[in-house]
This record gives structure tokens, sequence and C-alpha cells, in this order.
């Protein structure tokens, strides 16, 4: 051979070495990061998934050794993406199959034996990173559970607030005979039974007309406009709002008694007889004129929803005409229609979370 022809080889050499120690500064070190005994899924089976993740411009070396040499379908897809980076439908085994990972994300190795049952295979799975800053990239993908959710928008009746709703149960005058009175009777009942839903309730009791124009005079401390409105210009409803702290009581002669009772109490008060007992929560002695506030969670519960105002003059030579007012207020719900967003349907997924670089 002549001095050129080896002074040629000798360039071409050099230059080969030189190519090769400028693509391993430019690539990573090869890292073998699977070497499995594979048990493949046969076509009655749900296929075998192998998911690894990788780096933009890794390159993988791919090889399948198929023991029982019958024919697999592999498919190598980024798990995003609708397309296979590879797929081949039918072989029997893979020997350094090398593919280029086009950007970084999760990728599926779908491995489908042919034959009806599972087959074992030996597969091995080489990484040769884009670059050494990549060297050591983890392949390990790691999971979340994701709840995806479908809106839909309805119309419905919404809660907006609960407003007291004045309700007039009793408003009436009535004669009171004296004790003295040989046809008519001192003693009195007046029945009366609350709506349902009644938050508390509020009652005047009052002898003759001083007390009843007394109890009109307070009324005219009520303000105008929307005061007014939500009373209208009831002094008995405003209290029961909490808009008077109270209401006149007159001093005068002609005094009555007054006791809550059940219809059993009633009927025993009501005709003079021995063992009758009132509730405490609504009673007055030797008044002119009386008033007060009971609450539902205090009102007694009867047998028969009803309660019983009894009244007593007791005056020997005196009638007495007696007005009575009672007013309950009711919880009243004020809704609104509102266009409402909600959920139709709920579906959990499971995606990857991508290692850092």
């Amino acid at each position: 051979m002549s001095s050129f022809s080896l002074r040629f080889l000798a360039l071409v050499a050099g230059l080969c070495f030189s190519l090769s120690v400028s693509l391993q500064a430019q690539s990573g070190k090869a890292l073998k990061i699977a070497d499995l005994e594979v048990q493949v899924a046969g076509t009655k089976q749900p296929a075998t998934q192998l998911q690894y993740a990788f780096q933009a411009g890794d390159v993988l070396v791919l090889d399948l050794d198929n023991k029982a040499k019958v024919n697999y379908k592999v498919t190598v897809q980024e798990f995003y993406s609708s397309s296979p980076l590879y797929s081949v439908e039918e072989t029997k085994k893979l020997s350094k199959l090398r593919l280029t990972v086009p950007q970084k994300s999760v990728y599926t190795i779908t491995l489908q034996s042919l034959s009806p049952t599972s087959t074992k295979s030996h597969f091995t799975l080489t990484r040769i990173p884009a670059s050494a800053s990549s060297q050591n990239f983890n392949t390990h993908v790691a999971w979340r559970t994701v709840q995806d959710t479908t809106w839909t928008t309805a119309t419905e009746k919404v809660l907006v607030k609960n407003e007291l709703q004045p309700e007039t149960i009793l408003d009436k005058t009535f004669r009171l005979a004296s004790v003295t009175n040989i046809t008519s009777n001192n003693r009195t009942t007046e029945r009366f039974k609350l709506p349902a839903n009644t938050k508390h309730w509020v009652y005047w009791v009052g002898v003759g007309q001083e007390s009843v124009q007394a109890l009109q005079e307070s009324g005219k401390l009520l303000a105008k406009g929307a005061t007014a409105l939500l009373t209208g210009s009831n002094p008995l409803v405003a209290f029961g709002l909490g808009l008077l702290p109270q209401l006149p009581q007159v001093k005068s002669s002609g005094y009555i008694s007054y006791y809550l009772l059940n219809k059993t109490n009633a009927n025993l008060f009501r005709e003079d007889e021995d063992g009758w007992k009132p509730y405490g929560v609504a009673k007055g002695q030797d008044v002119l004129s009386d008033y007060g506030k009971i609450m539902a969670n205090q009102t007694p519960k009867t047998d028969d929803g009803y309660l019983h105002l009894g009244f007593l003059n007791p005056s020997t030579i005196t009638g007495l005409d007696l007005t009575l007012k009672v007013v309950a207020f009711v919880d009243n719900p004020v809704y609104q229609t509102r266009t409402v967003r909600k959920p139709s349907k709920i579906t959990t997924r499971k995606e990857p979370i991508l290692p850092a670089e």
C-alpha cells in the first residue's frame, strides 16, 4: 500500500474518532430503564400497557423477545396524542427498534398478543438522552385523579329572605256584664288558633273607649312612608314588628282580669266552677288595658290546636265594654327566580404528572 493511502486512512480514522467524541458530548449515556419478563395479554384480555416519561429528543431502543413465537400488535403513542409514534399490526419480535421522542411527555407502549391467551415475552427498553444535561431525567410516571364537570343552566326559585307577615286573628269589642247582672255573665272566653309557621303573636285588651283612643293615638307616632305601609298604621302590628317599644296603658276605673286557657279550663272558667288553671304566659289581674308578645316556643300546645282568652269583670254593678285584638306574625319565605349553574355530569379520570426538567 502506498504512503498516500496510509495517510488517507489515518485521516479518515481521525475524523471518525472526532465525530464519535462529538456525538457522545452532545448526547447522554445510554440507560436501560426496563428489563422485564412481560405477560402480554391475548385477544380476549385488555392490552398490556407500559408507560414512561421521556424528554424531547430522547432516543428509545426497544427489544421484544417473543418466546411463544406468536404475532404481536405493538403501538408506541404519546399520552395526549391520537396518532401513534410507531405502530405495527403483526410482528413476532422487536430488535433494536429506535424511536426519537418528539416532545417531552408520557408515552404508552401497548402490547397485544394476537393469540386468544396471554404469552410471555422478554422486554427491554433503553433510553439515550438527548443531551448530557437530561441524563438524570426521571422516567417514572406519577398519576393524579382529575374530575371533569359538565355544567348546565336551569331556572329555579331561590330563597332570598324570610319576612314576617302580620295576620289579624281577633279584632272585636264585646260587653262584659257585672256580677249582679242576672241576664248576662260577667265571665266570657274568646277562642283562637294561630296559623302555621307563626314566629310570635301579640295581643292587646282594653276597657272602654278611652283605652281604644289611647291605642289609636299611639299609631300617630309611626313615621310616614315605608313604616306606615309596612304596619298599615296599626300600632299593635308596629309593636309586634319591634317598631314601637311599648303601647299605652290607661289608668281609670273599671278593671278586668284575663287568663290564657285551654278548652277544658275555659269551660270551667266560664261556668265559674272550681279547678280551672290558666297558663302563665299571658294573664292580667285588675287591668284597664294590657298587652303582650308571646314567642311560638313559649306558646302552650293544646289537643285541638285552639287557645282561649278568658275575661272576668269583678264589678258588682258596672258592665264594661271590652276590646280584644290578637295579631300573629307568620314566617313568610320570599323567593326569587334565578338562572343557576349546576353540574350535570362529573367524570373521574387519571392523568400523568410530568417530572421536572
